[in-house]
């Protein structure tokens, strides 16, 4: 710690004024300074942010030494603590007389005790792209310490800083493994369908939820409520997602995962390699019934069919459904691997995703439909290989498709 220095206020004005600040302006930064971090910083605490933002140099360099987490008390500036993750919650939005930011905040355990980490703005990208995880160790360094609901915390502010010291591999449970009661699960796995967000009224206001179909080999249900629920629009299927905190419920006789405000989902994580559990197949290779990957050019689409679902529940309108009609779609395409040719089967999102348009806007206009801009294009498709009786043929019912990565590919070519 520096408090000897980071509570000399005036020698640190004095460094602003220096730089040819007048007083007023560098009293008027300062309380923006401590506004923007919520009244953590001291006037000091707050001129020396502004220093190190407009590059000043303060004449020193602080030498820290950490402190227990038992130790720290409200009021303290200037604390560094090593530490390990132990919990992460998901990034948070605010908006106060017109401005703009992010909040995230993670628990960091010594062997004196926990203690919660609030990090702001930027600093929360750490959080989104999974560099900050459970079970990685951090180093927290020139942090103020604020007491909330009789209980110390932390904030970084713009003085302090958070590094990884030790990153972790998270351990990871198989989807095939879940069962009912289960919490705290954490898994890897591919997005392969997203459904819109809802929204519901609840006692304490407005609640989100937002579900999609994931896999990784095995098909679960995953639901994201509330700020987790708003996650679910920066996600694309065939991401790879990292979820951690998640609890099983039973829906209709399956296991299905929730991610509720103890739990996150991370897109594409830093360190997390996925292999998905599906076989890699050539198309002269499918037997009926075997759900496969294959990796295969697109090299004829028909025009697509509408028919009704129900808006609200998804399944196909049978005039007494709980919500009004909406129009989804299917399409066949002929996908060729080298090995063989094989009828692709594609329904509603994947339908959408792969013809470029939705359902609603071929209602409307059928000249949306344009094969010459589909063929020749190349992905991974996964789905499920049947014989259709009717019209005598095999075919390949796909669920989801990605693009094809290059680095990807060679792991699988090496097995890996």
């Amino acid at each position: 710690m520096v408090t000897d220095v980071l509570e000399n206020k005036d020698a640190m004005i004095e460094k602003l004024v220096a730089s040819g600040i007048s007083r007023d302006e560098v009293a008027a930064k300062i309380r923006d300074k401590q506004e923007e971090y919520g009244g953590l910083l001291t006037d000091a605490g707050a001129a020396y942010a502004i220093a190190k933002e407009l590059g000043i140099d303060v004449g020193f360099e602080p030498k820290r030494m950490p402190m227990r987490i038992s130790d720290i008390k409200p009021g303290i500036e200037g604390v560094d603590i090593d530490g390990e993750i132990t919990q992460v919650f998901p990034v948070k939005e605010w908006e106060k007389d017109g401005r703009k930011g992010k909040v995230g905040s993670v628990v960091i355990r010594d062997s004196s005790g926990e203690i919660r980490l609030t990090l702001w703005n930027t600093e929360c990208d750490m959080i989104d792209n999974g560099e900050l995880k459970r079970g990685a160790r951090v180093r927290v360094t020139n942090a103020a310490v604020r007491e909330r609901n009789g209980m110390a915390e932390l904030a970084t502010g713009h003085a302090g800083n958070v590094k990884v010291t030790e990153a972790t591999v998270p351990k990871v449970i198989k989807l095939a493994d879940i069962a009912e009661g289960m919490n705290d699960v954490t898994f890897a796995a591919r997005v392969d369908r997203i459904y819109p967000i809802t929204e519901f009224e609840r006692k304490d206001g407005k609640g989100r939820v937002a579900s999609m179909i994931v896999s990784d080999g095995t098909e679960r249900r995953l639901a994201l409520w509330d700020e987790n629920a708003d996650k679910a629009a920066q996600f694309s299927e065939g991401d790879v997602i990292l979820v951690e905190g998640a609890y099983v419920k039973i829906n209709r006789g399956k296991p299905e995962l929730h991610v509720g405000r103890r739990g996150r989902v991370v897109r594409n994580p830093a360190g997390v390699t996925f292999t998905s559990a599906t076989r890699r197949c050539a198309i002269s290779e499918m037997h009926a019934g075997e759900q496969c990957e294959v990796r295969a050019t697109v090299v004829r689409v028909y025009a697509p069919t509408l028919y009704d679902v129900c808006s609200k529940c998804g399944k196909k309108h049978d005039g007494e459904c709980c919500g009004p009609a909406k129009p989804a779609m299917v399409v066949n395409a002929e996908l060729d691997d080298g090995t063989g040719v094989v009828r692709g089967v594609f329904f509603r999102s994947a339908a959408e995703k792969l013809l470029g348009f939705s359902a609603e806007q071929y209602s409307k206009d059928a000249n949306v439909f344009d094969e010459a801009k589909l063929n020749g294009a190349e992905a991974v498709f996964t789905g499920t290989a049947r014989h259709n009786d009717v019209f005598g043929r095999d075919e390949f019912v796909v669920k989801a498709f990605h693009g094809v990565d290059v680095g990807q590919e060679i792991r699988t070519l090496k097995g890996e």
